[in-house]
């Protein structure tokens, strides 16, 4: 019985990419940085012809969000503007993310990032019954990821050959 789930967990695809392109592996973690991407190129375009107003009814706020616009807490993530925390989380949930997707496999990737990116919002909801908060727009969730890969290597150097459980005590501090 145990060698036959072991042989199931080889052969699923929950470990592999989700496809090949020339030779390099694409990954979920990789479609979700397309997405982000994506919608990076749209508010920009938004805010070039001057319809960025738009957008303003995808942002999260607590007070909108008790008032019954729930869709803010899903779509808050997908409004980007450009700069340059957005490439930088871009590039961690490259990295860092595909090795914790990796190591999790896909579905688990996938409930954890999900997990991770409502958080927020839905936390902020509470909380803004009792005090308001200011609005949230643009977050990726890419932090919570190196804090995920830095838990699961955390003697893999990173920035500057420095541990990745080090850059994550110190980033988690500050």
């Amino acid at each position: 019985f145990i060698t036959k789930m072991l042989n199931e967990y080889e052969t699923s695809d929950e470990h592999r990419p989700v496809m090949w392109l020339r030779g390099y592996p694409v990954y979920a973690a990789h479609f979700l940085v397309l997405v982000f991407v994506a919608s990076m190129f749209v508010t920009t375009l938004a805010n070039l012809f001057n319809v960025g107003g738009l957008l303003t009814g995808l942002v999260f706020s607590s007070g909108p969000v008790l008032r019954g616009e729930v869709w803010r807490v899903v779509t808050y993530g997908l409004v980007n503007p450009p700069s340059l925390g957005f490439v930088i989380d871009m590039a961690m949930m490259i990295w860092f993310g595909r090795e914790v997707e990796r190591n999790f496999g896909r579905r688990t990737f996938l409930f954890f990032y999900g997990a991770v990116y409502l958080l927020t919002p839905l936390l902020f909801t509470v909380i803004g019954v009792w005090i308001p908060l200011p609005p949230l727009a643009g977050e990726s969730g890419a932090f919570a990821i190196f804090v995920a890969f830095a838990t699961l290597y955390p003697n893999t150097p990173v920035f500057f050959n420095l541990l990745a459980k080090w850059v994550a005590v110190v980033l988690v501090g500050i």
